[in-house]
């Protein structure tokens, strides 16, 4: 019980000072509409951080969860920055690597890239790709 505990702290120190962001914040982030936000975050029980701001705000872990990443990294402060970065739509990705987005969906498809599935969309964090491509 004690170690779970110890582990909770470490975890809930990592995470401490992280942002919480508004619904128009993470439809920037996630480069989806507003109504599709909501949906998400209702769909995905989301709860409101607690705070003094007039509308509702998030907390940064809550959506790394819903982009399905893990607790280790999301504990680990040193995955942070590139955890933060805005995701890629396959055109962002597909101007970025010089192809058509077609070819991007079609890596995704068959396991070469790694996607975020949101609703029915896909999304893709650069240093995921990065690191594929062995340019960090």
């Amino acid at each position: 019980m004690n170690k779970r505990r110890a582990n909770l702290r470490k975890h809930s120190k990592a995470l401490a000072g992280l942002p919480v962001l508004s619904q128009t914040e993470i439809a920037a982030r996630w480069k989806l509409g507003p109504d599709t936000v909501r949906k998400l975050i209702k769909d995905h029980n989301i709860p409101t951080a607690p705070g003094p701001w007039k509308r509702a705000r998030y907390v940064i872990s809550d959506i790394w969860r819903v982009e399905g990443v893990s607790a280790a990294l999301m504990g680990d402060p040193g995955h942070h920055e590139a955890l933060l970065s805005p995701l890629l739509t396959a055109d962002d990705l597909a101007r970025w690597l010089g192809c058509v987005p077609a070819t991007v969906r079609s890596y995704a498809r068959e396991g070469l890239l790694k996607p975020i599935r949101l609703g029915s969309t896909i999304r893709f964090r650069l240093s995921d790709v990065s690191s594929l491509l062995g340019d960090v």
